[in-house]
C-alpha cells in the first residue's frame, strides 16, 4: 500500500487520483498510524492476498498441466525447452488472472480516507469491481496488462526452468534428503 501510494504522489500540475502527502516511507508508516492505527497499515491487503493466491495458483497449476501437454503430445521434448515453454504458458494465464486483481489492489490502496479509516470511493474490492465495470467496462479491469505481463512473464519462465533445472541436478547426483 506504501509504495502505491508513494509511486502515485506527483506534481499538482500533473496529479491524477487521490494525493496522499508522504515524505518517505517512514513518514508513511507514521502518518497511517497515527490517522488508522494497526489496521490502517492493512487497509486493502485482503484484495493483495487474493491477487498472490491466484498468482501462485494459476503458475503452478498452469506450468505443470503445460508441460504434461506438451510432452505428451511431442511438441517440446528437451527437457530445459519443456521449462521454458511451460514457464512461458504459465506466466501468460498468471497475468491475464492477476491483471484485475492488481487492479482492484491498486484502486483500493490509493484512495483517501476518512476519519474512521474507511476508504473515499470503494467500501471493498467488490464495490472497487462494480464501479469499475460500471464506468469503465472490463477494459477497465485490465489496465496495465502489458506491463504486468512483461514483469510477471520472464519472472515465471525463470523460477520455473531454474526450479526444473534444480531438481535434475538433484535427480543427476542423487541429492535426496
Amino acid at each position: 500500500m506504501i509504495k502505491t501510494q508513494l509511486q502515485s504522489q506527483a506534481a499538482k500540475q500533473i496529479a491524477v487520483g487521490y494525493q496522499h502527502q508522504h515524505a518517505s516511507m517512514s513518514d508513511a508508516i507514521r502518518q497511517i498510524y497515527r490517522k488508522n492505527g494497526v489496521f490502517g497499515l492493512w487497509r486493502g491487503s485482503m484484495a493483495n492476498v487474493s491477487r498472490a493466491t491466484v498468482a501462485s495458483a494459476v503458475q503452478i497449476g498452469t506450468f505443470g498441466k503445460a508441460k504434461s501437454l506438451l510432452k505428451e503430445n511431442g511438441v517440446v521434448t528437451h527437457p530445459t525447452i519443456l521449462s521454458f515453454c511451460s514457464g512461458l504458458a504459465a506466466g501468460s494465464f498468471m497475468s491475464v488472472a492477476i491483471t484485475p486483481l492488481d487492479v482492484i489492489t491498486t484502486r483500493l490502496y490509493n484512495q483517501g480516507v476518512d476519519a474512521q479509516g474507511r476508504g473515499l470511493y470503494y467500501k471493498g474490492w467488490l464495490d472497487c469491481v462494480l464501479k469499475i465495470l460500471r464506468s469503465e467496462g472490463v477494459h477497465g479491469l485490465y489496465k496495465g496488462f502489458f506491463p504486468i505481463y512483461l514483469r510477471s512473464t520472464p519472472y515465471s519462465i525463470l523460477v520455473l526452468l531454474f526450479f526444473d533445472e534444480l531438481i535434475a541436478l538433484r535427480e543427476k547426483y542423487d541429492l535426496h534428503y
